[in-house]
């Protein structure tokens, strides 16, 4: 077994692994070291399922604000590393910090082993801290990465909190049309069979609809997750495709515009953060290029760069694409030409984050009195679709 040992040598606190069959073993080889200890925990090695193991955010976020901390306490960064090792609950996070450890102990500098893991902590984290490690600034980049996945992950919570109640009425009508068709409808059936009786239609499609179910349902189930998982296959191996998609996407009421605003907020964010830095033009549009996540508005993004390339300067390139409102153009206007480029950036991606939480806000707003809307429908069909054929055994019977 693999144990970390948190201990005490000459005066200084270190952080060493240890291969030993118990933590007592684990315990006597740090004394043969020298090192008193002071805390050994067990790491857990990889395995098949951790790959699949989706990111604990809340862990990302809390190493993230530990990282700057140290940083800030002038710790050495293969220390600080060993620290987050230690912490690291979720195996994922911690391999990807041990993997960094060992990258940094062969040469690579901290961007460069973060590089590895761009698909953990995402394009925008590697662009800031490559930006920040240039400037020697990474407390604070680390510190502003932190917070905007806190301000992410508030925005997602908040979004699932809206919908939890009305999909939690949801699942329930479901499970009460599946015991309606099971063990009422049934007896429907008969009963008017016998008395010669039609069926009201919403019945009739409430009993076709139960029969599709009962007979087809674990096909279709499977048809569906098959098709999920093999479209997700095709948009990762086909660029074009995966393309496609994205503009789809964009074209989508109140969604389109939550993706078009924050990929422009990030792009803007990493443009400022790389300005303010001292990187030139377009080492900084490229880092805020790699934050975009939308393969569409990429596409449209790299027009910039091209534009700068050929010899226009930051804001004939914006007007070229027409990516940017009005406001955000007359500001990197204002900023070029006052030399307070950063600033306007800044100022440009505070724009956009605003305008991506009214749109946030407006979506939730819609999708809970839509979710009670459909509810309500989906109740009434199955009153009447219980109710008519009652009525009409009352006629028959007066």
């Amino acid at each position: 077994m693999k144990f970390l040992i948190k201990g005490i040598k000459n005066t200084e606190l270190i952080c060493i692994y240890t291969q030993a069959k118990t933590p007592e073993d684990a315990k006597t080889n740090a004394y043969d070291l020298g090192i008193t200890p002071l805390e050994i925990k067990e790491i857990y090695t990889n395995n098949i399922f951790t790959q699949f193991l989706p990111i604990n955010q809340q862990e990302l976020i809390s190493n993230f604000k530990q990282i700057a901390m140290m940083i800030e306490a002038a710790l050495p960064i293969d220390e600080i590393l060993l620290h987050c090792i230690a912490s690291c609950k979720q195996t994922k996070i911690r391999l990807m910090y041990e993997d960094i450890l060992k990258n940094l102990k062969i040469g690579l500098s901290l961007s460069e082993a973060f590089k590895k893991h761009n698909h953990i902590i995402g394009e925008m984290s590697l662009s800031m801290i490559q930006a920040g490690q240039n400037t020697g600034n990474l407390s604070k980049i680390f510190n502003i990465l932190a917070q905007d996945m806190q301000d992410y992950q508030k925005d997602i919570s908040h979004f699932k909190k809206k919908l939890f109640y009305p999909l939690i009425v949801l699942l329930s009508l479901i499970l009460a049309f599946g015991i309606l068709n099971a063990m009422v409808i049934p007896e429907f059936i008969l009963l008017f069979e016998e008395m010669g009786i039609e069926l009201p239609l919403n019945t009739k499609i409430l009993i076709t609809i139960g029969d599709f179910f009962q007979k087809w349902g674990f096909l279709s189930g499977c048809i569906l997750i098959g098709s999920a998982i093999l479209l997700k296959y095709l948009t990762k191996k086909s660029k074009k495709l995966n393309k496609t998609f994205h503009q789809i996407f964009l074209k989508i009421p109140i969604v389109g515009n939550i993706i078009l605003y924050r990929d422009l907020q990030r792009s803007l964010f990493a443009l400022h953060i790389s300005q303010k830095s001292g990187l030139d033009i377009k080492s900084s549009l490229k880092n805020a290029y790699d934050c975009i996540t939308n393969l569409h508005i990429k596409n449209i993004f790299q027009q910039i760069i091209f534009q700068i390339e050929k010899g226009s300067n930051l804001t004939q390139a914006l007007h070229y694409v027409n990516l940017f409102d009005s406001m955000t153009q007359g500001l990197l206007l204002a900023g070029e030409q006052s030399g307070n480029l950063d600033t306007m950036l800044q100022i440009s991606s505070l724009h956009y984050k605003e305008l991506y939480t009214e749109k946030i806000d407006k979506f939730t707003q819609y999708i809970e009195p839509s979710m009670t809307l459909l509810i309500g429908i989906l109740v009434m069909w199955f009153a009447l679709a219980i109710l008519m054929p009652m009525w009409d055994m009352n006629n028959i019977t007066l």
